[in-house]
């Protein structure tokens, strides 16, 4: 018996349709594919606090033209920090859940068609990237096992979390050289103007590092300083602080904000490489040391829950958050400048 011509024929279903080649399973990226349209038809979205967010910036704008400008440099940054971790984890292997700009109650998201779940958050002053299996107990579906975290090894593992930092560092020497090569008052060729760039990374490494160590180390004294009514000589430069300088710029060479946000950049991944949990530098350190005690104990497959240092990483949040209160007030009534 032939089919009738007539008869409507059964439509292709969009959600098998063949996929460039992955290191992932085709089955997977199906599954993934048919999720994030499900999704991405119903995308979070909350007027409410876009609109609480759009007047913190407006306010900000009004308060301090330069506000905006740093805002937008430091979400720049931000983005491109965790992007670096998003790309690393895909290439190690790794299938990535969440991709977020802020924290706090979701402002807007979507989910992509590969299963990445992106958007913004309230507090817009960081961002992170979520990868299933940061813990060795945390539950997982077992058709992604193989792609969590905890199954990669300890080099892929570095990798990932190194990632962030080293595009930050590229940030900056790129932010850096550019500076070099277009600033009206430096006439300089490339070479001198790459070296330079690296001089000038290294520079404020080291200057960021010993300011950090130091209130980090002292934190008691710091506030103490603070209520005081005392102004430290090593002071971190809050978010109030960093608007200040931006706006101190405004009016002079546009290639003076290349070198601000080429600080700021670099100052990210060297607070970032603190050796201090929930920071990358703290999971690093914690994948160097699971790989001295998996040696020493001869257990190749030794792991260490980061869970399992939840109160210190708590502790840690704390304490820098009272670092950033702090240094909040001394940039409101110290304002910061930038020297012309």
């Amino acid at each position: 018996m032939t089919p009738d011509r007539d008869a409507p024929s059964t439509p292709e279903r969009p959600d098998i349709e063949v996929l460039r080649p992955d290191p992932l399973p085709q089955r997977l990226l199906v599954r993934w594919r048919r999720a994030g349209r499900a999704e991405g038809r119903d995308a979070e979205w909350h007027p409410a606090r876009a609109a609480i967010l759009a007047a913190i910036v407006v306010a900000l704008a009004w308060w301090l033209p330069g506000a905006a400008v740093f805002l937008g440099i430091l979400v720049a940054l931000i983005l491109v920090h965790e992007f670096g971790h998003l790309v690393v984890a895909r290439r190690c292997g790794m299938a990535p859940t969440e991709y977020f700009l802020g924290f706090g109650p979701t402002v807007w998201s979507r989910t992509s068609r590969r299963g990445l779940r992106y958007g913004i958050k309230v507090v817009v002053l960081g961002g992170y990237v979520k990868v299933p299996g940061m813990g060795p107990s945390e539950e997982v579906e077992a058709s992604l096992e193989p792609f969590t975290y905890r199954a990669a090894s300890r080099p892929r593992r570095l990798a990932v979390i190194l990632a962030g930092v080293a595009v930050n560092f590229a940030v900056a020497l790129a932010l850096f050289w550019s500076y070099a090569m277009w600033s009206p008052q430096i006439d300089v060729g490339p070479t001198r103007a790459a070296t330079g760039s690296v001089s000038l990374m290294w520079e404020v490494s080291h200057d960021t590092v010993t300011s950090l160590g130091e209130l980090v180390a002292g934190a008691a004294d710091y506030s103490k300083s603070v209520a005081d009514g005392e102004v430290p000589e090593q002071r971190m430069v809050s978010a109030v602080g960093g608007a200040q300088l931006t706006d101190g710029l405004l009016d002079q060479h546009p290639s003076r904000l290349l070198l601000l946000a080429g600080l700021f950049s670099t100052s990210i991944a060297v607070f970032n490489l603190l050796p201090l949990l929930p920071l990358d530098g703290g999971h690093a350190a914690l994948i160097v040391a699971e790989g001295a005690i998996a040696r020493v104990r001869r257990r190749p497959r030794y792991r260490l829950d980061p869970n399992r240092f939840r109160v210190a990483a708590a502790a840690v949040v704390v304490v820098l958050l009272a670092l950033g209160a702090t240094s909040m007030y001394i940039d409101v009534l110290h304002p910061l400048s930038a020297v012309g």
